[in-house]
């Protein structure tokens, strides 16, 4: 049986560039690509990876596209990605992590190289290129978050935009009638970052529709200090606030909390705090009230997905699955006196 010494001795190239013909991780001319992949197919060479796919035989591997930013969470990056490994190994699957920043392009030659059976999307903004990459790839991909552009593609997420009015309907229903949302980094707004948005967009709707003012502060960091200038500014902007939504983490929380506190207003007497897109806060000094994220429910679900399309189960490309939000009360939301 030829091996790869055989294809770059009858193409005349080195060892390396078949390699990287064939994995497509350097870009090769292409005369040389063209001469490589013509002594591989007159040899009968294919890497055992491709050599399954071309054979119809399943790789036992997913990929998972997840670019990193400066704004990412890691400890909640963590939660979701367990939860999608964890679901793919009770079908026999492994994960293959692809986390260069721009996602799109490993796409395209992932699915070149024949190497896994389908594409899991982690990080998704609100239009993503890796949705238009898929539309020519010969594999299914499943978004665990819902772009606009997701005709391409198989979308799972939490609905975040009801989330965003359920939180304000119920904060006008005990008499809130003006809000802070107090949210993460501006750059992830900037970006996209779709539950973000989706959330923020929706509460600040449903807040004009109900009269409610929804007030918006980035953060520009979790440490007290950042906190106490974001919320000077939003008091001196909004004097009568006495609700906070915060689309944040612990640490930010607890600083919320503390300069509450600095400013003699208690918690929920003075001023209700709700979290909201949020994940793991047993670390605050008290409980919160939460809308949490449910990544095992999402990721369980996307990868269900993934099985129904490889089993041929299904074949409607562009279907969005929204899951439904949850209240958790811990005491930290009463009533407007």
């Amino acid at each position: 049986m030829a091996g790869i010494k055989d294809v770059a001795a009858k193409a005349g190239v080195s060892i390396s560039t078949v390699s990287y013909v064939m994995s497509g991780k350097r870009s090769i001319g292409a005369a040389t690509r063209q001469k490589v992949l013509q002594a591989a197919r007159e040899l009968n060479y294919m890497p055992n990876a491709q050599a399954r796919f071309l054979r119809g035989e399943p790789t036992k591997v997913l990929a998972l596209s997840s670019p990193l930013h400066e704004y990412t969470d890691y400890s909640n990056y963590a939660v979701f990605f367990f939860a999608l490994a964890m679901r793919a190994k009770r079908y026999g699957y492994d994960i293959l992590l692809l986390m260069h920043e721009y996602g799109d392009q490993e796409l395209a030659r992932i699915a070149a190289s024949g190497m896994v059976d389908g594409i899991l999307l982690l990080d998704v903004v609100m239009c993503d290129a890796r949705a238009d990459v898929a539309k020519t790839l010969n594999l299914p991909v499943v978004a665990v978050g819902y772009p606009t552009n997701s005709d391409g593609i198989y979308s799972v997420d939490l609905d975040f935009e009801r989330m965003g009015r359920e939180a304000v309907e119920k904060a006008y229903a005990l008499g809130h009638r003006h809000i802070l949302v107090s949210g993460t980094s501006g750059g992830a707004y900037d970006d996209g970052s779709n539950y973000l948005v989706r959330f923020l967009g929706a509460a600040q709707k449903r807040g004009g529709d109900l009269g409610v003012s929804v007030l918006f502060k980035a953060a520009t960091g979790n440490g007290r200090d950042d906190v106490n200038l974001m919320l000077d500014e939003a008091f001196a902007e909004d004097p009568a606030i006495t609700m906070i939504i915060c689309q944040t983490n612990a640490a930010h929380i607890t600083n919320v909390l503390s300069g509450l506190r600095d400013r003699g207003l208690e918690v929920p007497k003075d001023v209700s705090v709700l979290a909201a897109c949020t994940y793991g806060l047993g670390s605050l000094p008290r409980p919160v009230d939460e809308m949490p994220m449910i990544p095992n429910d999402t990721c369980s679900r996307a990868v269900d997905v993934m099985m129904e399309v490889l089993q041929g189960k299904r074949d409607d490309v562009g279907r969005v699955e929204l899951l439904q939000p949850r209240y958790v009360a811990r005491g930290s939301v009463t009533s407007c006196r």
